[in-house]
């Protein structure tokens, strides 16, 4: 690591942490006062990446694979490092007497950047920021965020650290460490070229908002996209936010294993709601800003590939989002809804023909019987890379009255588009019914989805209402984040240059 210069000052003191999420309020120093920003940005220079031949090489191992395999995504190669605010980067004192420690790193190649800080222990009144290419910002996190902080993906080659103390604190009394960084290769901010971004999932999918998805909007509104480090690999796959039993919010949501299958992967993921195209026929109006980062691991098992983690913050009810129904009875309909996010691309929505029982078709969690559903050629549609852990449902209207409700979450499979037409594929999803049991806690879902054991298999899904005492006073941040969007949107800066995220239920004028 350089030795970059330092100041040292006088103590101050510190306060304990909690959990940690993403927002985009305030801007930081280096964007709202750049001419009184004194002392040249150190930069880290880390390795650079081919982005295409990364591509190239995940596709050309994914077309090797013979048959069924999983479906989730690598998007960002990883870089272990350790800046550390004590010993790297620059300090400098700012007019007022606040400190402010800068630095800049890059990654030549790289798409967009996934930083990661395992040491992070802020003193009261501090603030950081992450910003990237086109002044596209995330923060300010502070020391009611606890480590590890994963801040959500920013756009470009190069990202700048900011972290600013109050006047007459202790560098000392902060602890902030640089110690991953995702090299991000598939351009997840921008529609073109269509290399796995929004925009980038097959011709033969639908948006949700077309008219095979409408009797969903509700449904689609508890899909998230998100990503996760496993090992040195960023990934992306697809979560749905769940109801339990009580109906109490508990901000559950279900994915597969082969995803995310232990406490240090659940740890650095950074979900996006709400990121969905407000156009049929195009991909237009979408917005990252709606994200937080950090969850719980609930429970995970691998045969029947379901994991279920609890969030570590509430969303913000502003989001207006959903918390879907399943059902637990193996009960197969009469055909089936697909909800997930293909490719690192907006809501999609699949239309399949009815399911039939069988064991894990990717291979995981051994002796596997009768584990899932498989269903395919699809009629509509189709599920890619980034699909994995999106839920199969029971079709709204269905003859059993559980229309609207999920029944399990994809595996992987084989299907693919063929031109703007489903190929002959098929897929696996795993039963929702066989991991509603199992040996412990930690590998089944009744424990935390009907908590007194009341015997229920089947709820609907309920909005994310929730009363002002029970609301995370960090939230009143995501306002802020949507005010500054618009902003942003009308001076024709960053990644907004779109229409406003389409949010189903909310009235925009």
């Amino acid at each position: 690591m350089m030795n970059y210069a330092r100041i040292l000052l006088v103590p101050l003191l510190v306060v304990g942490a909690v959990s940690a999420q993403a927002r985009q309020g305030q801007p930081p120093p280096g964007l709202t006062s750049p001419e009184k920003l004194q002392i040249q940005t150190p930069q880290l220079l880390l390795p650079a990446i081919d982005a295409e031949a990364l591509r190239r090489m995940d596709e050309d191992t994914r077309s090797g694979l013979p048959g069924a395999h999983d479906k989730r995504l690598a998007v960002a190669h990883g870089y272990s490092v350790n800046a550390d605010s004590k010993r790297d980067g620059s300090w400098q004192i700012l007019e007022n007497g606040d400190l402010l420690w800068r630095l800049t790193l890059r990654v030549p190649g790289a798409t967009d950047l996934h930083l990661g800080f395992e040491t992070y222990e802020l003193s009261d009144g501090a603030q950081l920021w992450v910003t990237g290419s086109n002044n596209y910002y995330e923060g300010p996190y502070d020391a009611a965020d606890a480590a590890p902080l994963w801040v959500p993906v920013v756009p470009g080659d190069s990202a700048t650290i900011e972290l600013r103390l109050p006047a007459g604190s202790a560098i000392e009394n902060t602890t902030l460490a640089l110690t991953h960084v995702g090299a991000g290769y598939r351009d997840l901010f921008h529609a073109e070229p269509r290399i796995g971004n929004p925009g980038a999932s097959g011709a033969c999918n639908i948006n949700v908002v077309c008219p095979l998805g409408q009797p969903y909007s509700d449904e689609a509104r508890a899909l998230a996209y998100y990503e996760f480090r496993s090992g040195p690999t960023t990934y992306i796959c697809t979560a749905t936010l769940l109801n339990d039993v009580p109906g109490d919010r508990k901000n559950y949501a279900l994915t597969a294993a082969h995803c995310m299958s232990t406490q240090a992967e659940v740890a650095t993921m950074r979900l996006y709601w709400n990121y969905q195209s407000t156009s049929c026929a195009s991909t237009t109006g979408y917005s990252f800003l709606q994200n937080q980062t950090g969850a719980t691991l609930r429970a995970t098992r691998a045969d029947a590939d379901f994991t279920l983690v609890e969030l570590n913050q509430n969303p913000d009810p502003a989001w207006n989002l959903f918390h879907a129904g399943w059902d637990a009875t193996g009960i197969a309909p009469a055909t089936t809804i697909g909800l997930h996010h293909p490719s690192g691309d907006v809501a999609k929505v699949t239309l399949g023909p009815a399911p039939s029982e069988g064991n894990n078709c990717i291979g995981t969690g051994g002796g596997s019987v009768n584990t899932h559903w498989f269903t395919g050629p699809y009629e509509q549609g189709t599920t890619e890379g980034g699909s994995s852990g999106s839920g199969v449902w029971i079709p709204a209207g269905d003859s059993s009255g559980a229309g609207r409700r999920l029944i399990g979450v994809l595996s992987g499979g084989t299907a693919l588009c063929a031109g703007t037409l489903p190929d002959n594929g098929y897929d696996c999803y795993g039963k929702f019914s066989a991991g509603w049991n199992g040996p412990a806690a930690s590998s089944r879902l009744r424990d935390w989805l009907d908590p007194a054991s009341t015997g229920t298999l089947s709820v609907g899904g309920i909005n994310n209402v929730q009363s002002v005492v029970n609301v995370d006073s960090v939230l009143v941040n995501r306002v802020i984040s949507e005010r500054q969007a618009t902003q942003m949107r009308d001076d024709e800066r960053g990644p907004f240059e779109r229409p406003s995220p389409f949010n189903p239920g909310v009235r925009r004028d």
